[in-house]
């Protein structure tokens, strides 16, 4: 469940942005709806990362890193 909110995240983080460049792009006068398209992209970031937080400090995201330790490379073997 928690790696579908993170997936769900990351893809509204890549609309937001895609629709502020539009809005940009669109109308480069600045009425605000660029920044306010942005400001959600920031929050949505935000909670992104607070997502991320929690699932590694609760134990329900774990790193794969070859880096993170030796148990995981002997649990390979």
């Amino acid at each position: 469940m928690l790696r579908i909110l993170i997936v769900v995240l990351f893809v509204a983080i890549l609309v937001a942005l895609f629709s502020s460049l539009w809005s940009l792009l669109r109308h480069p006068s600045g009425d605000g709806t660029t920044a306010n398209r942005l400001l959600w992209r920031v929050i949505l970031s935000a909670l992104l990362v607070i997502t991320l937080i929690y699932g590694f400090s609760t134990g329900h995201l774990r790193p794969h890193a070859p880096w993170q330790g030796s148990d995981h490379i002997h649990e390979q073997e």
